[in-house]
C-alpha cells in the first residue's frame, strides 16, 4: 500500500511541483566525502546559497581541490600521449554504476598517476631528445651534402663555383686592389623557413657583399621540440654562408643566436666533407634503432595507463567536484578542530526515507578520511549490505532504529538529516518527476520559463494540445506516417542511439535534439495522419473510401454551351444527396477547383477560431484552478473570473454563432434557413460590436434566432463592465489590505506596550510544522509593499493586455488556417509540377521508365526536404508560439526556481 501511494505521489508530481521538504544536512569530517558520493549519484539533493558569489569558503578542502587539479591535469597530459600514439584507451560505459569512488581510493589513483607519469616522462624526454638528435643529424647531412654539391664541380651539370671564383667575387666586393691574400670560411646550418627571409635581408644590411647566402629546402618537414609544448612539425632551410673576412663572423653568429639558428661543423676539404656524411648516416640509423625501443616502451606505459585512465578521470572530476562543495559548507561541532559540516538543503518529500537510507549506507561503508584499511572482502559485505538496504527502500524508517545499529559502529559519525520547522522567506525549488516520454514535452516548457511552487505545470495538458495544433497546420496522411516511420526508429534504436551518445568523442547536436524530442515526434506524426483523414488528403491528393456525397448531372451539351453557368448546387438534391461524407471532407472538393479552395478555407478558418478560443478558455480554467489550489480568493474574483466573462460574452458569442449557423443553415432546408439566406458570422460578430443593424433579402430572417439583438447588447455590455473590475478590483483589494494591516499592526503594539513583562513571556509561542495555513502562506508568500501608482500603473497595463491581447490572440490562431492553406498547395505544387511530369511523357519505354524514375526521386527527395522538414519545422516553431503566448500567458507564470540537484552527469567519452 505505501509503494502505491508513493507511485501516486509520482504521477501527481508531474501536474503540480512536487513537494519539497527545508532540511539540515548535518555531515561528519572523516566520511562527509563518501555521503556527497553516493547522494550525487542518487540527484535528489539541492544545497542551497552554497554558489553564491558572496559566499565565504572554510577552506579546509583547499588543499584537497588543488590536488585534483594537479591529478587532473596529469590525466590530460597522459590522455594527449595517448590521442598522439594513437594508443587505445579502455572505454567504461558503466563506470558510474560499477566503479562508484570512494575517499580512500583518491590515494591509490594519485601514487599510480604520478608512478605512471614520472616513467612516461621520463621515456618522451628521453624519446624527444633522440628525436631532437637524429633531426640535428639529419639536418646536418643534408647541408653537408648541399655544401659539398655547391663548392665542387660537378662535369658541367649545374652552374657551380670553385673556391678560387668565390674568393674573386668577395674580394671584388670588398677589396678591388688585391693587395693582400684572404682565406675562403664556411659556416653551414639550418633554419626555420619562415624566418628565413627576414634573416637574409638583416645579414644583407649589416655585411652587405661581405657575406655569400645559399639555402636549399629540405624536403620532410622535422618536428621541433620545446619544453612544456606539443611538438611542432616545421619546414627547414639548410644555409651556406661564406665569407673571406673572420672580422663579420661574431655578428653572424650573434643574428644566428637570435634566430635560433643550429650551425654545424663544416670540414674544408671534400673528403673530409664525404666522410662526415657517412659517419652521419650510421648514426642516424643507430638512432632510429634506439627510437624504436624507446617508442615501444613509451607506447607499452601508455597501455597501461590506458587500462584504467577513463575511470581515473570520471572520478577525478567527481571528487573535485565534491571537495569544492564540501570546502562552502559551513564548519560546526569541535573546540580546536570542527569536526561536522552543516548544510541547508531541499529534498522531495518522497525522497526523504530513501535519502536517509542513502546516508546510512554510506556512513556504514565509509572508511574514513584517514582510514587506510584495503580489506577488499569487508568493503564488498559493507557494499552488498547498502544495495540490500536499498532495495527495501518503501519499508524503510525515516528515522534510526535500534536494528540499524551495528554492532561496534560509532554512532558520531554517522550523517545526520534533520526536517526545519523554520519558514523561510523564499519560494522552495520546483521539481517534477519525469521519464522518457514526459522530458521532451517539459523541455519546451522549460524553454520559456520554470513553473512556480505548485502552479499547475502546462506539460501534461501539452501532450495532447501539441501535436494536435501542429497536425492541424500539418495534416496529410502521407507526410504523418512519415514522420512516425522516423520517430518509430529512433525509438526502436534508442539504446543503440544512446550508446553511441556515450562513445563518441563529438556531439552531435542535431541528433541530440530529435532523440530528445522522439516522442514528440511521434505524437505529431499520429495526429497528422488523423488530420490528414479528416482533410482527405495524401501527398496532394484525396481518397474516396465511402462514396461521395455529390453526383454530376450535366451532359455533353450543358457544359460546351457558353451561356450555362457549370456549379455545384447543394439546394438541389441532383447534385447533393444531403447525406454528409461519414469521415472527413468529401472527396469531391479535390477536383472543384475555385470552389474547393472557398469551401476549404471557409471551414479551416472557422475550424482555427474555435480551436484558439477552446484552448485559451481551457488557459483560463486553468488559472482558476491556479487561484484555488494555492488559496488565492483575491486573483480569482478580481481577475481570472472577469477574464473569463469578458472571453465568454464575446468571443464565446462568436463560436456559438459558427456552431449556430452549421446547425440551423443547410442546403436542403426550405427558405429561409437555406444555404442563399445563411448570413455571414464575421458581419454579425462586427454589427454586435458597433451595435448596429444590417438590411437582409425579403426572403431571409432579420435575426438569426430569436432575440438575437437583445442578447448581443447584453453580451456587450457585460463584457464591458468586467473592464472597470479588471482595472481596479486589484488595486483597491490591495490598498484596503494594507491599510488592514496597518490598523492591525498599530493595535497589536498599543496593546503590548500596556502589558507587563510577565504577560508578555507568557504569550511567546514557537511555530511548529502543525501552523495554520494563513500563517503559512503569508511567511512563504511575503508580497512586496509597493506604491499606490505602481499599483495602479501595473493594473491599468495588465487590462489593456487582456483587452487587447484576447482580440490578437484570437487572430493569432488563423495561423492554423494560414500554414494548413500554404502546406496544401505546396504539396498540389509539388505534384503537378514535378512528379506529372514523369507521368505525362510519350516518350519510349526505355527512355520513359527512367524519366519517370528520375522526376519520382526528385518528388520524394523535394517532398522530404521541403515538406516534412522545412514545413514541419515551421509548424513547430507556429505551435510552440502559441503555446508560449496564447496558450500559457493566461495561467503560466514561468518565475519559477528549478531543482538543481547536486549530482554528477552521465558519464561517456567527453567526459
Amino acid at each position: 500500500m505505501r509503494v502505491f501511494k508513493k507511485q501516486q505521489t509520482k504521477v501527481k508530481s508531474f501536474f503540480r511541483s512536487e513537494d519539497m521538504d527545508l532540511c539540515q544536512l548535518l555531515l561528519h569530517t572523516e566520511n562527509a566525502f563518501d555521503c556527497l558520493i553516493e547522494l550525487g549519484h542518487h540527484g535528489a539533493v539541492q544545497f542551497n546559497n552554497v554558489y553564491d558569489e558572496d559566499r565565504l569558503l572554510n577552506h579546509l578542502y583547499t588543499k584537497k581541490v588543488s590536488q585534483c587539479y594537479e591529478l587532473l591535469r596529469i590525466v590530460d597530459n597522459l590522455h594527449a600521449q595517448i590521442v598522439q600514439l594513437h594508443v587505445n584507451e579502455v572505454f567504461y560505459p558503466d563506470v558510474d554504476l560499477e566503479n562508484r569512488l570512494r575517499e580512500k581510493d583518491l590515494a591509490k589513483y594519485r601514487d599510480s598517476l604520478k608512478r605512471i607519469h614520472v616513467e612516461a616522462s621520463a621515456v618522451t624526454e628521453h624519446y624527444y631528445r633522440l628525436e631532437s638528435r637524429r633531426n640535428r643529424m639529419i639536418e646536418h647531412c643534408f647541408a653537408l651534402t648541399k655544401a659539398s654539391k655547391y663548392m665542387t664541380s660537378d662535369m658541367g651539370s649545374e652552374l657551380l663555383y670553385s673556391e678560387s671564383t668565390i674568393m674573386t667575387l668577395v674580394q671584388d666586393a670588398t677589396n678591388s686592389s688585391g693587395a693582400y691574400q684572404s682565406h675562403l670560411n664556411y659556416m653551414i646550418g639550418c633554419i626555420r623557413a619562415d624566418k628565413f627571409y627576414s634573416f637574409e635581408l638583416l645579414l644583407y644590411r649589416l655585411c652587405s657583399f661581405n657575406l655569400i647566402i645559399r639555402f636549399s629546402e629540405i624536403s620532410t618537414p622535422v618536428y621541433e621540440y620545446h619544453y612544456g609544448h606539443k611538438p611542432e612539425r616545421v619546414r627547414k632551410f639548410a644555409i651556406l654562408m661564406m665569407a673571406s673576412s673572420t672580422l663579420i663572423w661574431p655578428k653572424v653568429l650573434k643574428i644566428c643566436a637570435h634566430y635560433h639558428v643550429n650551425l654545424y661543423d663544416c670540414p674544408s676539404s671534400v673528403s673530409q666533407r664525404e666522410e662526415k656524411v657517412r659517419e652521419l648516416g650510421q648514426e642516424i640509423v643507430n638512432v632510429e634503432k634506439v627510437l624504436k625501443e624507446a617508442e615501444l616502451m613509451r607506447r607499452q606505459i601508455l597501455e597501461v595507463a590506458g587500462q584504467d585512465l577513463f575511470i581515473v578521470r570520471v572520478n577525478l572530476r567527481k571528487a573535485l567536484k565534491v571537495y569544492d562543495l564540501m570546502n562552502r559548507l559551513r564548519l560546526v561541532g569541535g573546540v580546536e578542530v570542527p569536526r561536522y559540516l552543516l548544510a541547508e538543503v531541499y529534498i522531495p518529500s518522497s525522497d526523504v526515507p530513501e535519502v536517509r537510507t542513502i546516508l546510512r549506507n554510506a556512513s556504514r561503508i565509509s572508511g574514513g578520511a584517514d582510514n587506510t584499511n584495503d580489506d577488499d572482502d569487508s568493503s564488498d559485505e559493507d557494499l552488498q549490505m547498502a544495495d540490500e538496504d536499498t532495495k527495501t527502500l518503501p519499508n524503510a524508517a525515516p528515522y534510526p532504529t535500534e536494528a540499524d545499529i551495528q554492532p561496534g559502529e560509532d554512532m558520531s559519525a554517522r550523517a545526520i538529516l534533520i526536517k526545519k520547522n523554520r519558514l523561510v522567506n523564499h519560494m522552495p525549488p520546483t521539481y517534477f518527476r519525469l521519464n522518457k516520454f514526459t522530458r521532451g514535452f517539459q523541455n519546451l516548457i522549460d524553454a520559456y520559463g520554470m513553473a512556480d511552487y505548485k502552479e499547475l505545470n502546462p506539460a501534461p495538458y501539452t501532450i495532447i494540445t501539441f501535436p494536435f495544433l501542429f497536425a492541424v497546420m500539418f495534416g496529410d496522411l502521407g507526410h504523418g506516417i512519415l514522420l512516425i516511420f522516423f520517430s518509430l526508429i529512433m525509438i526502436w534504436k534508442h539504446r543503440m542511439i544512446e550508446k553511441y551518445q556515450i562513445a563518441s568523442t563529438s556531439e552531435n547536436e542535431i541528433l541530440n535534439i530529435l532523440f530528445a524530442g522522439r516522442y514528440i515526434i511521434l505524437l505529431m506524426g499520429i495526429f497528422s495522419v488523423y488530420m490528414g483523414i479528416i482533410y482527405n488528403i495524401v501527398m496532394a491528393k484525396s481518397f474516396n473510401l465511402f462514396g461521395s456525397s455529390w453526383r454530376c448531372r450535366y451532359n455533353e451539351t450543358t457544359v460546351y454551351d457558353p451561356a450555362f453557368h457549370v456549379t455545384l448546387d447543394s439546394s438541389h438534391p441532383y447534385f447533393y444527396s444531403g447525406d454528409p461524407y461519414p469521415l472527413g471532407m468529401d472527396p469531391v472538393w479535390a477536383v472543384c477547383g475555385q470552389d474547393s479552395i472557398t469551401t476549404t478555407n471557409s471551414l479551416k478558418m472557422k475550424m482555427a477560431i474555435v480551436l484558439g478560443i477552446t484552448q485559451m478558455m481551457f488557459g483560463l480554467g486553468l488559472a482558476a484552478a491556479n487561484c484555488v489550489l494555492m488559496k488565492r480568493k483575491a486573483d480569482l474574483v478580481l481577475v481570472v473570473i472577469p477574464q473569463m466573462i469578458f472571453m465568454l460574452c464575446l468571443f464565446g458569442y462568436l463560436v456559438f454563432l459558427i456552431f449556430y449557423k452549421w446547425l440551423a443553415f443547410g442546403g436542403h432546408k426550405p427558405a429561409p434557413y437555406n444555404s442563399a439566406c445563411a448570413p455571414s458570422v464575421l458581419i454579425t460578430f462586427i454589427n454586435m460590436m458597433l451595435m448596429k443593424t444590417e438590411e437582409t433579402e425579403e426572403s431571409c430572417l432579420d435575426n438569426m434566432y430569436p432575440y438575437e439583438r437583445l442578447v448581443e447588447y447584453a453580451l456587450v455590455a457585460l463584457a464591458v463592465c468586467t473592464v472597470p473590475i479588471l482595472l481596479a478590483g486589484k488595486p483597491i483589494y490591495l490598498m484596503r489590505r494594507r491599510k488592514k494591516m496597518e490598523q492591525e499592526r498599530e493595535r497589536d503594539f498599543k496593546r503590548m506596550r500596556r502589558q507587563t513583562i510577565a504577560e508578555m513571556r507568557s504569550t511567546m509561542r514557537y511555530t511548529d510544522d502543525d501552523s495554520s495555513e494563513t500563517s503559512r502562506q503569508r511567511s512563504v508568500d511575503n508580497e512586496e509593499e509597493h506604491e499606490t501608482s505602481e499599483i495602479w500603473i501595473h493594473s491599468g497595463i495588465h487590462t489593456i493586455e487582456t483587452v487587447l491581447g484576447s482580440v490578437s490572440h484570437t487572430a493569432s490562431y488563423l495561423r492554423l488556417w494560414a500554414l494548413s492553406l500554404a502546406h496544401d498547395q505546396l504539396s498540389d505544387v509539388l505534384w503537378h509540377m514535378v512528379l506529372t511530369k514523369g507521368f505525362d511523357n510519350s516518350l519510349p519505354l526505355y527512355y520513359g521508365v527512367p524519366v519517370l524514375m528520375a522526376t519520382f526521386f526528385a518528388w520524394a527527395i523535394l517532398t522530404v526536404a521541403i515538406l516534412v522538414m522545412m514545413e514541419g519545422l515551421s509548424a513547430f516553431l507556429h505551435t510552440l508560439r502559441l503555446h508560449w503566448v496564447e496558450f500559457q500567458s493566461k495561467f503560466f507564470g514561468g518565475a519559477g526556481e528549478s531543482f538543481k540537484a547536486f549530482s554528477f552527469p552521465p558519464s561517456n567519452q567527453r567526459s
